[in-house]
This record gives structure tokens, C-alpha cells and sequence, in this order.
């Protein structure tokens, strides 16, 4: 007889902080960062989460319920890694507002079976629309300037939905020619767009003619207020 799993998640730090980037900077959130992610790229600042890690151990969905329950916080944010690799509507308890930090490529409402870098398989069932779609997503599409030939066409998928923002990274004027191509290739509304400067430092976001250029543009500004005030300290 085949018993039915739950599912395992792969948890690589859980912590208490501010959001640092999009459309809720400032807001005292808890996080639960998962391990493992399907991309590799060169400026990631969380790249000890890409690989497999024997000191992990496997939580259910039961035990974070109980961890997001246990937190005085009102905002729970899933970021990793990449949480979509984990099925995140069976973490819902009443009376919290959910976001989730993804690069968009795993479409949560379809199945997942996929074999990633290190060798590690992750399945899962296909999210539930009706849970999810109260998320707020902030989905982070990747430019050249982090990795090389990569195919944009999920943005089809996001741009249909109204359930967050596009949080872009840059790190010079050629990526905000680059962004504009990409939002006027999938019609993604200028007003869902936040652009904020690659760097894991205090000077590195200190590029005020850079901010003065997708002003002038008309592009939401994302402050990193997580560097600006601890640099690439870990659990911040």
C-alpha cells in the first residue's frame, strides 16, 4: 500500500528582523529562509543556502506552523534559497500577512519535480491558488548581469497576476535599459517595478546618479536597508 508523505522542508536560518527591500522596507517581519536554490548567481548573497547541508535537519509543516504561531510578528516573509521549491500554502495560520522572495522561475500552481546542481531532488504538489494568491509576492527577475542565458519566458505567468511586485537588482545604467525591455516584453505595469543597487556594503548603496537615472525614469526606488545598517551580516 503507498502512504501518502508529508511534505520536508529544508530550513537554512529562521530569524526576526526588518524588511530591508520592496514595497514593505521597514516592516517588523519574522523569516524563514530555505535552503537549496534552482539558479546560481555570481553577486547572491545568500549563496550558503545553493548546496546540500548534512547539519540540516528536515522540518514539517507542523513545526513551522508552530514557530510562525509562537512569533510576535505579523509579517512572515519566505525567502531562501528559493521557497517556491517547497510547497509554502501548507504554512498558513490565520491573522498573518505572507510574502514570498522568489526569482519566479518555479511556478507554485503546477507540480514540481526537479533535480537541482548538487545532485538533491525536490517534489512537490502544486500550490493552492486560493491560498497563495493572498501572498504578497516579490518576484526578482534575473538579469544578465547575475546569470548567463536566462530564459524569461515565467514572467508570462506573474505578469497576468496581481499578487505583488518585481523587485530588480542593478549595478549600472545598461540593467535599467535592460529592465525596461523586460517589463515592455511581458506588459508589466511600471507601478509593480522596484529597482535597488547590488552590494553587500554601506558604500556599495551609496549611488545617488544611479537612483537619480531610474528616477528619471520612473521607477520605484528599493532602498536595502538591511546593508545599509548591518552590511552582509547573516540573520538581518
Amino acid at each position: 500500500m503507498h502512504m501518502k508523505t508529508s511534505p520536508v522542508y529544508y530550513v537554512a536560518e529562521i530569524f526576526e528582523s526588518i524588511q530591508g527591500e520592496g514595497n514593505y522596507a521597514g516592516v517588523y517581519s519574522l523569516f524563514i529562509r530555505f535552503q537549496h536554490c534552482n539558479l546560481a548567481c555570481s553577486w547572491c548573497d545568500s549563496k550558503y543556502t545553493w548546496y546540500k547541508n548534512d547539519t540540516l535537519i528536515p522540518q514539517t509543516a507542523d513545526e513551522l506552523k508552530d514557530i510562525i504561531a509562537s512569533s510576535t510578528a505579523t509579517h512572515i516573509i519566505f525567502t531562501g534559497g528559493e521557497p517556491t521549491l517547497y510547497a509554502l500554502d501548507k504554512l498558513v495560520i490565520p491573522g498573518k500577512k505572507y510574502h514570498v522572495e522568489t526569482n519566479g522561475t518555479v511556478i507554485p500552481t503546477e507540480p514540481l519535480h526537479i533535480e537541482l546542481p548538487d545532485g538533491t531532488y525536490i517534489e512537490r504538489v502544486a500550490m493552492k491558488e486560493s491560498i497563495i494568491k493572498r501572498f504578497n509576492w516579490v518576484v526578482s527577475p534575473k538579469l544578465s548581469n547575475a546569470i548567463n542565458s536566462q530564459n524569461t519566458e515565467y514572467l508570462h505567468y506573474w505578469s497576468a497576476r496581481n499578487w505583488g511586485i518585481f523587485k530588480f537588482i542593478i549595478q549600472q545604467s545598461a540593467d535599467i535599459d535592460e529592465i525596461e525591455h523586460v517589463i515592455n516584453r511581458y506588459s508589466i505595469d511600471k507601478n509593480r517595478v522596484y529597482l535597488a543597487v547590488e552590494g553587500c556594503t554601506l558604500q556599495s548603496q551609496l549611488r545617488p546618479e544611479l537612483v537619480d537615472e531610474l528616477i528619471t525614469k520612473g521607477f520605484h526606488y528599493s532602498p536595502r536597508l538591511h546593508v545599509l545598517l548591518w552590511g552582509a551580516k547573516r540573520k538581518k
